[in-house]
């Protein structure tokens, strides 16, 4: 939705971190690799090849240099995808609080993001039961 606004260094290291965090339940879901190629397509970068997965924790301290706007919108798309499946286990959990650490953003800060992806899937999937 806002991964336009990243510059080509952000969107890569996003679509590091969102394949890397498809991971963390122990396994990557169909609905979220939907999610993912979608990302791919929205970032156009169709045919980019992840090339940083065990370099998990420098993208972090890369992409904490961003602005504020630019970090909130990483961890926006990031519930995208770890809400996609309708819930955030524990792992999932605890590394998008590393995140918000490694971000400088508090609790309540990520607990309203989050909040807002999922009243925001919620409209979207009404949208869709409109439709039918």
């Amino acid at each position: 939705m806002f991964l336009s606004e990243l510059n080509i260094g952000e969107r890569k290291n996003f679509l590091e971190l969102a394949h890397y965090s498809m991971g963390l339940n122990g396994e990557h879901k169909d609905v979220e690799s939907m999610v993912f190629n979608s990302f791919v397509h929205e970032c156009d970068l169709t045919g980019y090849t992840l090339q940083k997965q065990d370099k998990i924790d420098s993208i972090v301290k890369v992409l904490s240099k961003s602005s504020d706007k630019h970090k909130k919108i990483l961890l926006i798309e990031l519930y995208g995808i770890l809400l996609a499946d309708g819930e955030v286990c524990m792992s999932e959990s605890e590394f998008m609080q590393y995140l918000a650490n490694a971000f400088g953003f508090g609790q309540s800060e990520v607990d309203e993001l989050q909040s807002w992806v999922e009243q925001m899937n919620s409209l979207v999937e009404k949208g869709y039961e409109l439709l039918n």
